[in-house]
Formats: C-alpha cells, structure tokens, sequence
C-alpha cells in the first residue's frame, strides 16, 4: 500500500504489487515482435504508447462538424427562403477546420515511446507535444496511480502516469504511461526492469527466456534488485531448483 499526503497519492513502490495478467497487459505483446516501432527483448523493452495520427480530439470535432452540418440544413430547409450564405458555411465548416487542425497536429508530434533498457537501468519516456523524451535512471522515476473521472464526476478508473522529478511545475512533466490497470503496468515494469529475476509473463519473451536463465546462473543467481508480493519462479520447474540450490532463493 501506498502513502497519501494531504495534496496527492504518494508515488508507487519499486515493487512487484501483483501479476500482471493477460486480459489487461501481457497481451499487447503477445505478437509485438512484428512490429517496427516495437521491440520487446531480453535487453530492452520499446513500445509505441501513442502513434502518430490518432486523434481523440480531431475525432470528437468532426463528429460534431456532421452534426452541425446536419442541424444548419434543417433550418435552412424550414425556411421559405432558402439561404445557404456565408453564415451557414462557416458554422458547419468551422468544426471540420479544427478538426483538420488537430490531425495535422498529431502527425506532426513525435511518436510516443516508452523504453525500458533492463541491462543499464535507464527510463525513457516521452513527454506531451513537441517537448524532448526524459531519460532517466529508472530507480529515479516517480509513477502515480491517478483516479480518472468521467463528463458527469463520476469515477472512470484509474491511469499509470509518471512525473519529471527533476520538474515540479504544475502541469509540467506529466507522462502517460498507461490508460488503465495501473498496479498491474507498473509491476510488469519493475519485474521487467529487475534483471535478477526471470523475465516476465509475455509470450514475446518466451524465445528469451532460457538464454536469459544462463546469463543470471553465470552470474550465480544474484538477489533481486525489488521486492515482489508475488512468486516470480522459472519457467520450469528444473530452473526454479537450480536457482534455489545455486542462489538461495
């Protein structure tokens, strides 16, 4: 559990909280092998949070654009005198411009990539608009479970979201490092950052996973780096005994 101050939730552990399952995560890199902008090794972990053109906001504008068009027409054509002036070319065009605006605008920002390198400890995550990718030491990497609301105040769950440490601006600094399930995220990430430990569940990393054994019995199976709630054993029972009779644990 995690402390709360009186302005904010305290940031999460560098702590394995839970297994991270495949309905909510293991499965986005069950085939990222095959991507371009993706890649998902024993070495370092890359993956697209955000791509160019996707445009949450462009799409809310032209679907009110239609709807604007759709309501001027009616009037217009309620009217005796039908009158399709500037007036009325401007209030149905005004939200497709915008619109347009807002895809230019995400294909023009850099593609959003997250980068886990497990071997150095070094974070890489991207900021909003045209600001520069932070790096830093993972160790030194603040993430917070941040309770999301809906148009009405509702609840809507909750986001993993990282701070600039380095930056305490308010609105400043601010990463988006998944849209939901946030203590399952950040225990995939820990247990992939701690390279001590077997690598974690992903069918990406199967092809991996005994290459990466013989490097951390090489080393003598030293302590992992963070703490786990969970087991995180070999993938075979033969590996779990010769890292208990060679590491102790």
């Amino acid at each position: 559990m995690t402390k709360k101050s009186w302005w904010r939730e305290a940031p999460l552990p560098f702590t394995i909280l839970t297994y991270p399952t495949d309905i909510n995560v293991t499965k986005w890199f069950a085939t990222q092998s095959d991507r371009k902008d993706e890649a998902l090794n024993d070495k370092q972990f890359k993956t697209a949070l955000a791509t160019r053109g996707i445009s949450i906001g462009a799409l809310y504008f032209f679907v009110l654009g239609i709807f604007m068009t759709i309501i001027l027409t009616l009037l217009e054509l309620t009217n005796e005198v039908l009158n399709f002036d500037e007036s009325y070319f401007w209030g149905c065009s005004g939200f497709f411009i915008l619109s347009a605006l807002f895809w230019l605008y995400s294909f023009a920002i850099p593609n959003k990539i997250l980068t886990l390198n497990r071997f150095t400890g070094i974070m890489t995550y991207p900021s909003y608009g045209f600001y520069p990718h932070f790096t830093t030491t993972f160790t030194r990497a603040t993430v917070y479970r941040v309770i999301m609301s809906g148009a009405d105040a509702t609840l809507a769950g909750a986001k993993l979201t990282a701070r600039n440490p380095y930056d305490s601006g308010i609105g400043r600094g601010n990463y988006d490092l998944a849209d939901g399930d946030p203590e399952e995220w950040w225990s995939f990430y820990v247990w992939y950052m701690d390279k001590n430990r077997p690598l974690p569940p992903a069918k990406a990393f199967d092809e991996y996973r005994d290459q990466d054994f013989e490097r951390r019995k090489a080393e003598g199976f030293p302590k992992p780096l963070y703490p786990s709630n969970i087991p995180t054993p070999e993938a075979t029972k033969e590996q779990q005994a010769v890292r208990r009779k060679i590491g102790g644990w």
